[in-house]
């Protein structure tokens, strides 16, 4: 039949270029406030490598410096870079603290003509390190920290964002020598919400291992009188913390004034937490 014909044609194809294309007229500001600046893009950073590469001229040596917060990050950088960059012509070196000397004096070694250098790094590279030919950085504007869990009183690495005052000196890293380019991967708003410096280490970590330390040393008796004169000075919750977990392991006691017992005087000697040392 005629319906049943019809039923059998075809139904016309379109074209790719004839195909509606949707238009976008969010302003790029609000498209970046949804994004989770929580998880890394690693693809974003190895397109953002790709793209400075191509747009150097030829005459240009200078290398390019990316920060991550930690080894694995590194790894995972370098991995998409590789990817996205193999038809060009880079090289690529992971920077940590992890390195040895000799893997680290790639640092200062002349790539060959045409050849950019890519350095991806932890914040060992924000004071330690200095690359002579650096005139890119790329900030992740992220840092990995000491920290504690206090249910199980154990040390720990969190992640996160650094302060303004340490992403303005990865910022330095760039053209120390002459014109150079920094691109926090970052919002403006989360960047304006960070603290100016980062807390110092004493202020948020267990005290136990420094004040078994210092009841080691004799210049602490337990009430936390010497601690009080640093410069940062860790709160009396903390100490009153750090002198309560050091009884319970029967590292002090408590007389006139905390002081060690053998088994304290034994660990004092091993270089990790005592609950760690005791239980070895």
């Amino acid at each position: 039949s005629d319906d049943d014909e019809a039923e059998d044609e075809e139904e016309p194809q379109m074209e790719a270029d004839q195909i509606p294309k949707k238009t976008h007229d969010i302003p790029i500001d609000q498209l970046i406030e949804r994004m989770d600046e929580s998880d890394l893009d690693y693809e974003l950073v190895a397109e953002l490598v790709s793209a400075l590469v191509c747009v150097k001229h030829a005459s240009d040596d200078g290398s390019i410096l990316i920060f991550m917060s930690g080894a694995p990050e590194i790894s995972r950088a370098i991995d998409a870079i590789k990817l996205r960059t193999r038809h060009q012509s880079v090289l690529d070196y992971p920077l940590h603290g992890g390195l040895q000397s000799k893997e680290q004096q790639q640092v200062f070694t002349r790539a060959p003509r045409g050849i950019t250098k890519i350095f991806v790094s932890t914040n060992v590279a924000e004071t330690s390190i200095t690359i002579p030919d650096c005139t890119i950085v790329i900030d992740s504007a992220k840092e990995k920290q000491s920290s504690y869990d206090p249910a199980n009183r154990m040390p720990l690495l969190v992640e996160r964002f650094a302060s303004r005052a340490s992403l303005k000196q990865r910022r330095g890293r760039a053209g120390r020598v002459r014109a150079g380019t920094c691109y926090k991967l970052i919002s403006k708003k989360t960047l304006a919400s960070l603290s100016e410096h980062g807390e110092p280490e004493i202020r948020r970590c267990a005290l136990d291992q420094t004040l078994l330390s210092l009841l080691f040393l004799g210049v602490e008796k337990g009430s936390g009188e010497f601690l009080s004169t640093l410069l940062d000075p860790p709160s009396s919750a903390s100490v009153k913390a750090a002198t309560k977990s050091l009884c319970q392991i029967g590292a002090t006691q408590q007389r006139d004034e905390l002081q060690l017992t053998p088994l304290g005087v034994h660990l004092a000697g091993i270089p990790a937490p005592p609950t760690v040392g005791k239980r070895k």
